[in-house]
């Protein structure tokens, strides 16, 4: 085999590599999609509002994974930020400063490792209830 051939192969298993995994994340969103037809984020708000989380948390968070899910399907608390949305420690970090911005929160350059939604949830809440309170006088 030549140079050239050897780069040709390689090319052409690299493109059908990428083609495949598009695929697998394809499938996996449709099949998110149709599992979740009955979820909606009323629901997601649900679990959180039980675990007497701020009500604003919830929908900041699901408005900053919108993009990461695609039209129609909620997040799921127990949805993993890694390994189900295949996000690098910078998504998870601009997805989380996303939120907080929404919710009007200073960006925080120190997010910690977030394992899933949940804990996405509950790390901006706990930012949203450490931030200083202003009082009208």
């Amino acid at each position: 085999m030549t140079g050239w051939e050897k780069v040709g192969a390689l090319t052409a298993l690299y493109a059908v590599g990428m083609l495949w995994a598009n695929y697998a994340m394809l499938r996996r969103v449709k099949g998110a999609v149709a599992e979740r037809a009955a979820w909606t984020a009323a629901d997601f708000d649900a679990v959180f509002a039980g675990a007497d989380a701020d009500p604003r948390v919830a929908p900041a968070v699901r408005a900053a994974l919108a993009l990461w899910y695609g039209e129609g399907v909620v997040p799921q608390p127990e949805d993993t930020l890694k390994r189900f949305l295949k996000m690098a420690r910078g998504d998870v970090e601009d997805v989380a400063n996303a939120a907080a911005a929404a919710l009007s929160l200073p960006a925080d350059p120190l997010v910690p490792d977030l394992p899933d939604v949940a804990a996405l949830v509950r790390y901006l809440d706990g930012r949203v209830g450490a931030a200083p309170q202003i009082r009208a006088s």
